[in-house]
């Protein structure tokens, strides 16, 4: 799971982002925040976070020299800047240090998670076949190496299933014959993901492949996959692809 730590000297504002943004969808969990880059500094340093998400302005320490301080020391921590300042000079220093992504405050819904997964997956250092790029994009545990039979057939109603809107929890374990507590226990202990995490991203799975065939319209594929509503399901499939679905239609994983 990807280590993230955010820095902003706005509270509500870390409160916001660690509270709202989907991290478990995305495989993520935040190990800590810190109001100034002096703080985040030392934070990083003990924890030694994947992903740092900073604010550019800060007191005592900017996200600019906080930045040059983490390259220093954690030269393979990946870097996202936040700033409500459009401004070139900034912009500028970021991209020559280096850093991943720049997205400015205030950011819509869906947007951070679609740079996260952009940067920890899309762009790796080298070439890594497509196939392989999805299924570090999106894993999907094999079903044939779980031994539990009630968390395989769990998965195997999934996958049968997952296309049917009223999909719920209750009708997958009524269909096993076991209490919705009992196999959530289960399902979650054995792949360490909740059945509608699973089932979110076995849909988007099953989307991005729909969506390889150019002939298919968003709207299609939004219903083939369960969604009613394509607004929901464009912005959920953004949060784990880093990609609209026709962008991703268009340009594949690019």
């Amino acid at each position: 799971m990807t280590k993230v730590l955010i820095v902003d000297d706005e509270k509500y504002v870390r409160m916001g982002i660690k509270e709202e943004t989907d991290w478990s969808l995305i495989d993520c969990e935040v190990v800590g925040e810190a109001s100034n880059g002096e703080e985040g500094l030392k934070i990083a340093l003990e924890k030694r976070p994947d992903l740092v998400i900073s604010d550019i302005r800060m007191p005592k320490m900017d996200g600019i020299a906080f930045a040059e301080k983490l390259r220093e020391n954690l030269p393979n921590t990946k870097i996202i800047f936040l700033t409500a300042y459009d401004e070139f000079e900034y912009a500028r220093k970021a991209i020559r240090l280096g850093i991943s992504d720049y997205i400015l405050k205030p950011f819509k819904d869906g947007e951070l998670e679609a740079s996260v997964q952009r940067l920890l997956h899309l762009y790796p250092d080298a070439p890594t076949p497509v196939n392989e790029l999805e299924d570090k994009l999106i894993p999907l545990k094999d079903k044939k190496s779980i031994s539990n039979r009630y968390v395989q057939a769990a998965i195997t109603y999934i996958e049968e299933h997952f296309n049917d809107p009223d999909f719920s929890i209750a009708k997958l374990a009524d269909s096993m014959g076991v209490s919705e507590g009992h196999i959530s226990r289960l399902f979650k202990s054995e792949l360490d993901v909740g059945i509608n995490n699973y089932l979110t991203r076995y849909r988007i799975r099953k989307a991005m492949d729909y969506l390889k065939d150019v002939q298919v319209k968003v709207y299609e594929v939004t219903e083939m996959c369960g969604y009613q509503d394509i607004a929901y399901f464009s912005n959920t499939f953004k949060k784990l692809v880093g990609k609209s679905p026709s962008d991703y239609q268009t340009n594949g994983l690019e």
